[in-house]
This record gives structure tokens, sequence and C-alpha cells, in this order.
């Protein structure tokens, strides 16, 4: 974030009469990706079944509790003692699992919106390049309160159109393009090559714990560590 800001206070410094900037929705573009809302709903699928864990987890550490109180008085000092340093102990694991699932949610959403962040980023790159565009800023993590219209230019649009049908878009350009061939072959080289971005993660990416791969699916909310059941 600080980095953005200092781009911003230096952005009048860095651009000439002649530049321009974009600025754009990263999370627009991102939803109009072909195969964000299966992974969105998969996503959910996963967040659902961590927190039925978590739930059944915290039901069990809330029973044991209470048959903990109802024979307290019961209890011979040995036995008391030991009961409370298992609960002490359900409650600790009860807050590392938390944090473990958290943890893995994070890395499963992660891997699989990574895709199609590389798909945006690539047709942006594409978008940006084609119109002759300096730099471009995200405005969901950038609050833009006003844009100079000879400066920058909202290529929100253009990005959903290029990231739906990149290679329509191309073809209208290179109809309507005024500029030599040697030069849109050059701007193309370049953006095809970034658009390899793209094509190289895999749908199915994994996630990494302590240097192993997990793989991303439900099954492994039943392999998290759970609390130890007396």
């Amino acid at each position: 974030m600080r980095k953005i800001l200092l781009i911003l206070m230096l952005s009048p410094l860095l651009l000439t009469a002649q530049d321009k900037f974009g600025f754009y929705s990263h999370g627009k573009a991102l939803e109009s990706v072909p195969g964000y809302q299966q992974s969105m709903a998969e996503y959910e699928a996963l967040k659902l079944r961590c927190e039925e864990e978590i739930e059944r987890n915290e039901h069990e550490l809330t029973r044991k509790y209470v048959a903990f109180l109802d024979g307290q008085q019961d209890f011979p000092e040995l036995i008391l003692r030991k009961r409370q340093k298992e609960l002490q102990q359900m409650v600790d694991n009860s807050v590392v699992f938390r944090k473990q699932l958290s943890g893995w949610l994070k890395q499963a959403k992660d891997s699989l919106l990574a895709p199609h962040n590389a798909a945006v980023d690539a047709a942006l790159v594409r978008v940006c390049l084609r119109h002759g565009l300096s730099f471009a800023f995200d405005s969901d993590v950038v609050q833009l309160r006003f844009v100079n219209p000879s400066a920058g230019v909202d290529i929100t649009s253009l990005v959903i159109a290029e990231v739906l049908n990149p290679k329509e878009v191309r073809a209208v350009v290179k109809t309507k393009s005024a500029e030599p061939a040697e030069a849109n072959d050059e701007v193309n080289d370049v953006a095809e090559e970034q658009a390899d971005v793209a094509d190289d993660v895999d749908a199915t990416d994994t996630v990494s714990d302590d240097g192993g791969d997990t793989d991303v699916a439900a099954d492994s909310v039943d392999e998290s560590v759970g609390v130890k059941e007396e």
C-alpha cells in the first residue's frame, strides 16, 4: 500500500505531456473470468466444511466443560486437577485448530483464484500496451477521488472485454490501427509473452504446508489437527 501511495505522489513527476495512465477494477475484471464462479463455489464449500468442523469441536468442548461443572463437587482432588488440565488442553487445541484452518482456507482461496488472477493480469498488460498507457492502478485498492481525463482513462471495460474474448478484441484493434505493421507486431509479441502467465497456472493448483503439497479438496479438512477426545 505504501508503494502505491508513493507512486501516486510521484506520478506528476513521472508523467510527461504525452503519457497516460489507466485505472481499473480488478475485482470486476476477475468476476468476468470464465470459471471464476465455479472456483468461488468450491471455496465456499471448503469454508462451510471448516465451519462445521469448528462447530463440532466447540460442541465437544462445551459438552465436556458442562460435565466437569456437574461433577467437580464429587471429584477427588487428583481427578479434579486432571480434568482441569484436560479442559485447558482442549481450549488450547481449539485455538490452534482455528488458526490452522484460517491459514489453510486462505491458501486454498489463493490457489483456486491464481489462474483467474493471472488471466486478468495478462489481459491488463495487453490493454495497456495496445493503448499506450504508461501504467495502471487497481481502483479497488487505491481510491481515486479525481482523475484528469487528459491523463487517465478507465480501462475496466476494456480489460473485461479482453478477458472474455481476447482474439476478437485483437482483430478489431488490428483492423482500425493506423500504426506501422512492425510496431503492431512488436506490441503483440510482448503481450502474448505476458499472456502465457495465465496458461502456465494450473486450475487444480495445490497449497503447500510445511514443504509438502496438500490437495485443495474438502477431504483435507478431515486430516486437520483436531481436538483430542477423551
